[in-house]
């Protein structure tokens, strides 16, 4: 684990109890996906990560400290597939740390079910990627206990919101329905892509209120995230989506994004490396100025 400037072991890597994440989460997060040793959309996530920690009173780390402990930890990922999580705390620390996943995860079809609790839009932290993440992780582990995979949250208004780890898409007579950040979710990375791709295949794309009854007579569903990508989803409270298979809208779209997300972190780094020693050079005087 990288903990502010060094690398240590991660049963070493302490943060003091009286900080205000530990206290009441207060701190920000993003988690990469991580592709031959690389992470994905670095940009995109930094940004994200800037703006939660602003709404939440403090300054994000630079990106050119945070991005020397991605170039260390990514790398060292088993296989070079998996994540590294970001994590900045208003008490100052920063950390990343990640971990391998097994590459079948990716685009694999999963099951949800409606979670019996609801999220309001008009929650402060509604679209921010906190650390107050108990909701999330109470809605992931009621999934599992019934036997599916995620877990899909309604808003106080009635309609889809998201799920505890992903962003919900539902096609239906062809077009494509996602809700919007008024309906209270966080926005996500991949998220933005799909959106992306949709455009450019010159999909109708439907941003806003999504009913209950739209997923329970979709064609075809799909979830996505930055570490598992676009995952099909085929069985929904117990019962098939569409034809309880990936549809082709949904497939069209996933290899679409494939190619869309954005790799050369390495590139990149050391783009702005070169800038920044041009930077220092032009401001050194000349010789006998």
């Amino acid at each position: 684990m990288w903990l502010d400037g060094e690398l240590v072991p991660a049963d070493r890597a302490t943060v003091s109890l009286v900080d205000p994440a530990i206290q009441s989460g207060v701190g920000a997060f993003e988690t990469l996906a991580v592709r031959d040793g690389q992470p994905l959309d670095w940009e995109a996530h930094l940004e994200r990560l800037e703006q939660t920690a602003k709404h939440l009173g403090f300054a994000a780390p630079e990106r050119g400290r945070l991005a020397e402990g991605a170039a260390l930890v990514a790398p060292s990922v088993a296989g070079g597939f998996g994540w590294i999580k970001v994590i900045a705390l208003r008490g100052g620390p920063c950390a990343v740390f990640g971990a391998s996943i097994d590459p079948a995860e990716v685009g694999r079809c999963v099951s949800a079910v409606l979670l019996p609790w609801r999220r309001s839009p008009n929650d402060p932290l509604a679209h921010l990627k906190t650390l107050n993440y108990a909701a999330f992780t109470l809605g992931l582990e009621e999934a599992r206990r019934r036997g599916a995979d995620e877990g899909l949250w309604l808003n106080t208004r009635g309609h889809l919101a998201e799920g505890c780890s992903s962003s919900i898409f539902v096609v239906w007579r062809r077009k494509l329905f996602t809700p919007s950040v008024r309906d209270g979710i966080l926005p996500g990375v991949t998220r933005s892509i799909v959106l992306d791709a949709a455009r450019a295949t010159g999909m109708v794309i439907h941003e806003g209120k999504v009913r209950l009854k739209r997923l329970e007579t979709a064609g075809e569903a799909f979830l996505s995230s930055s570490v598992r990508g676009i995952r099909p989803l085929v069985r929904f409270e117990g019962r098939a989506v569409g034809d309880g298979e990936p549809g082709p809208i949904t497939r069209a779209l996933a290899e679409k994004v494939r190619g869309l997300r954005r790799v050369g972190f390495f590139a990149a780094q050391d783009e702005g490396n070169r800038a920044s020693e041009a930077a220092a050079e032009a401001a050194v005087p000349a010789r006998g100025e």
